[in-house]
């Protein structure tokens, strides 16, 4: 499958949540939803979300960043993304005065799901409390044709005053100069310290982008198999194994784990957290770690803990598998929320997931927004998006679309923490989140890479060893 094909793959299955709300689209390039050192393990794992019996019908949600670096290879926009006016919007307190300014605001975006115009909605009017005269204009463009617009107007020195996009092309439209940098007014944002570094994309050292929402994987599990085999959700890469094996011995045909194994932008999502387990990163791509990750992997589907057809699933299909009721544990999203409280028809849950002995990162999907270069109206620019990164703000799209606030402080807003199934996922956020895409889109050919020899080792055909020796020599080679 096409790297398009794998982020419209996971924009539709956002949709699924619409049993909870009408989803985001999960973006970076999976949109679904960052190559860095592997996040710090926390000290020590979360207990599991309580188990959800399926029985309740659901209230909306759905919902994927290690410290960012400039972006490999990029080279400095043309002069022409630099700001115009000196920033003033950002040193406004949260209890803003009443802007005079008159005009129109043009913000380009994809979102097309009734829960993605209840967003837009809300944040234009938290906007025009503060800026009355200023007509906010969205202008919707198809997911897959809105870099190519954003990049061909940056061409003729156009572009929108504000971008909301999280594909994995974004290292592009930097380099053709489409984006202005962020830097200047983030660093005089109030609440700037609220933001954990996996949600800012940086190119040469200057932040350009910011998610205010996530979406990211843990570990679903089927209470009522656990319950059965006597097994509770492994919060270490050691307690993995032994947990499978528990599972595939009880003699009921249960199958262990489901996962993603496909050879695309999907495979790369669902490897990072084993990989990055045990040291591996994009700045670090240690053959030894590697090693060892496709050994866990490689020992799984030998014994059937993992369905070697799993190289042919996306979250979708992943899903769809789990629900069945005779899976134990399924790594997957918050998207499958909705869905989940709609269909499954056992009692549920979500714990972290497991750690490795480096411990463990996980990719973080979102729409960042950015500040076209060449916006004639910069600071009302950045108003708009402050709006969209106020606590008030960034607590919208879990209200419209159940994706994660990346706001730290709400972390523990009964909002969040009223819904169970997303503490693991608000955890991980916290703790182990790595940006997505890894360096702005500047490693695609090396995630492709990954993902390929993940799935080999799926399917059998390659041994860890080779397949850890044919990664990073490909990787290198897809650099040079």
């Amino acid at each position: 499958m096409s790297e398009r094909d794998s982020r419209l793959t996971r924009r539709q299955l956002v949709n699924r949540a619409l049993g909870f709300g009408v989803g985001l689209p999960i973006v970076g390039s999976l949109l679904a939803a960052c190559a860095q050192q592997p996040a710090a393990a926390p000290t020590s794992a979360p207990a599991a979300a309580a188990p959800t019996t399926a029985s309740k019908p659901a209230a909306p949600t759905t919902a994927p960043a290690a410290a960012p670096t400039a972006a490999a290879g990029a080279t400095k926009p043309p002069a022409a993304a630099a700001p115009t006016v000196a920033p003033t919007a950002a040193a406004k307190p949260a209890a803003q005065a009443v802007s005079d300014v008159s005009g129109s605001l043009n913000v380009w975006n994809y979102f097309n799901t009734q829960g993605q115009k209840t967003i837009l909605t809300e944040w234009q009017a938290m906007f025009n409390k503060v800026y009355p005269k200023v007509d906010v204009k969205y202008v919707y463009v198809e997911f897959q044709e809105l870099s190519k617009k954003v990049i061909a107007a940056a061409g003729a020195k156009q572009g929108p005053d504000v971008l909301l996009y999280g594909g994995s092309d974004l290292v592009q439209m930097y380099k053709v100069g489409a984006l202005k940098s962020m830097q200047p007014y983030w660093d005089k944002f109030a609440d700037k310290d609220k933001f954990p570094e996996g949600v800012l994309t940086k190119f040469d050292g200057q932040i350009y982008g910011v998610k205010p929402y996530v979406n990211l994987v843990a570990l679903w599990y089927n209470q009522d198999v656990l319950d059965a085999v006597g097994v509770k959700p492994p919060t270490t890469f050691e307690e993995v194994t032994p947990a499978l094996a528990k599972v595939a011995a009880a003699g009921k045909n249960y199958l262990p784990l489901a996962m993603t194994g496909r050879p695309d932008n999907q495979g790369d999502w669902t490897s990072w957290p084993w990989l990055t387990g045990f040291g591996f990163s994009y700045d670090n791509p240690d053959v030894a770690a590697a090693e060892q990750a496709f050994t866990l992997v490689a020992d799984w589907s030998s014994k059937g803990y993992i369905a070697k057809e799993s190289v042919s699933w996306g979250q979708s299909e992943t899903f769809d598998r789990w629900v069945t009721g005779d899976v134990a544990f399924m790594q997957n999203g918050n998207w499958n929320i909705g869905s989940a409280k709609e269909n499954a028809k056992f009692k549920y849950g979500t714990a972290e997931m497991p750690k490795g002995p480096k411990g463990s990162s996980i990719y973080l999907g979102g729409e960042p927004g950015w500040i076209g270069a060449f916006t004639t109206i910069p600071d009302i620019a950045w108003g708009y998006l402050e709006q969209v990164y106020s606590k008030e703000g960034d607590i919208v799209p879990l209200k419209g679309a159940g994706s994660i606030p990346a706001r730290s402080d709400l972390a523990t807003d009964p909002q969040v923490t009223g819904e169970p199934l997303l503490a693991a996922y608000a955890t991980e956020v916290k703790t182990r989140g790595t940006e997505y895409p890894p360096k702005g889109g500047a490693l695609i050919a090396q995630q492709l890479v990954v993902a390929q020899n993940w799935s080999a080792v799926i399917a059998g055909q390659k041994s860890p060893a080779q397949a850890a020796k044919d990664m990073v020599e490909g990787m290198k080679a897809a650099a040079s």
